[in-house]
């Protein structure tokens, strides 16, 4: 699945060589590179309020269980949503074995883009979780705002780096690095991201 943006194209559009950052080969800038890029996607990741790998090609597969409404409309927690695999209710009574059972699609329509299922002439034995959803959300490839947005958030710290000659170590709990990190995701960042980012609570 690969990730977001790769070593070659932060360096392409960085426009840094190995020689720039300090490091005695490009193999070694290249390690470096990975460690920094997967900040980088962790950090867009929080920001955008979606799941680890969200936005790599092909998405991320869930299954979700969600309390059953009167009007029978299903708010996936996540989306867009590629595939929806299978919706299933519980016919089981209270504190008995769950009865999961497949209904048919005649029976339910998606909007796939913001995540609603509705469901039609169907509805469980009981209210708590008795809606499971089994679906992939995310996108087909890596969408264009998000891959622009790790590469600027990406070349904004090597350049902080280079003007603060600031050691070139991507560690977790590196306050300096975190430093950089803070200041180099601007507003240009942020404004490629808007789009994806979800609201903080996702109602089931």
């Amino acid at each position: 699945m690969g990730n977001y943006i790769s070593a070659s194209e932060v360096k392409q559009y960085s426009n840094t060589t190995y020689q720039d950052l300090g490091f005695t080969s490009d193999t070694d800038y290249d390690t470096f590179l990975d460690t920094l890029i997967n900040q980088v996607e962790d950090v867009i990741n929080n920001y955008c309020r979606v799941p680890s790998g969200f936005f790599k090609a092909g998405g991320l597969s869930f299954t979700e269980l969600h309390d059953w409404k009167e009007d029978g409309e299903i708010h996936t927690r996540c989306y867009p949503i590629l595939t929806l695999t299978k919706v299933e209710l519980d016919y089981a009574g209270y504190n008995q074995t769950a009865d999961w059972t497949e209904i048919p699609s005649t029976y339910y329509y998606a909007k796939t883009e913001y995540g609603i299922i509705k469901i039609v002439g169907k509805s469980p034995s009981h209210i708590e979780n008795s809606v499971r959803i089994t679906y992939t959300a995310g996108y087909s490839a890596v969408p264009d705002d998000v891959k622009l947005a790790a590469l600027i958030y990406a070349s904004n710290i090597l350049h902080v780096i280079l003007q603060r000659k600031v050691a070139p170590v991507v560690q977790t709990g590196d306050f300096t690095i975190r430093l950089v990190m803070d200041e180099s995701f601007s507003d240009e960042v942020k404004a490629l991201l808007k789009p994806y980012r979800r609201k903080l609570t996702r109602v089931a």
